[in-house]
């Protein structure tokens, strides 16, 4: 059975989207995984909420959901037609996970290269003389198209659920352009009063987004995806 997004949330089938919105950030602050939260969890918790947020996926969600919810298999069900069955949910499962593969990670990745490439080179420019105008205001020019292509990042990764058999791919994908979200924040606070640590913290979550950007490469290889 398809898993209840409602229970996920702690929530009734007739919640509020105000409940729901409440219920999500609540839980998202308990189980994200910076506080010790599980993966699991954390990434059940995100795919309830992309479908119970959105107004269309939740009308589509609701009447699928419950309308199967209510009725049973039959007991006399022939076992070749259970056995038919399977295989063709498991060739959906594998087709939506091609999809995913190919319509979130693939661009949601080259987006995040093509933002962490050409970073070394930008603070090497900038060390010349970070009080130089021209070269403060070359990188941020680079700051401003990374955070464009970041706003792109999130609205491609919220187009679809994660598909289960694929969930730590998905949160490995979540935590990268995160990483990167937060460097490029800490990259803003540098320009605006020059304090090293900002743009130290914002390097050093870089490098996390890097790693976990080479793991997802070497998994998706390893399940040839």
């Amino acid at each position: 059975m398809e898993n209840n997004f409602y229970e996920e949330l702690g929530l009734k089938k007739n919640a509020t989207s105000s409940e729901i919105k409440s219920s999500y950030r609540s839980l998202v602050k308990q189980h994200h995984p910076d506080a010790g939260g599980k993966k699991e969890r954390f990434l059940a918790i995100q795919n309830a909420w992309e479908t119970l947020s959105d107004p269309i996926k939740k009308k589509q969600y609701d009447n699928n959901f419950f309308s199967s919810s209510s009725s049973s298999d039959s007991l006399n069900e022939n076992w070749e037609e259970k056995f038919n069955a399977k295989k063709y949910n498991s060739s959906i499962k594998d087709k939506e996970v091609e999809i995913w593969i190919k319509e979130i990670y693939t661009p949601i990745n080259r987006l995040i290269s093509q933002i962490i490439k050409p970073l070394k080179n930008e603070i090497k420019e900038l060390s010349a003389d970070p009080y130089d105008d021209k070269l403060m205001e070359n990188f941020c020019i680079y700051i401003s198209l990374s955070q464009n292509k970041i706003e792109k990042v999130e609205k491609i990764y919220k187009k679809k659920i994660v598909p289960n058999s694929i969930s730590a791919l998905g949160l490995d994908l979540y935590h990268c352009f995160s990483q990167v979200k937060d460097a490029l924040s800490e990259f803003d606070r540098y320009t605006h009063g020059y304090v090293d640590n900002y743009l130290f913290d914002g390097k050093e979550m870089i490098k996390e987004a890097k790693r976990i950007q080479s793991r997802m490469s070497t998994e998706k290889k390893n399940k040839n995806f």
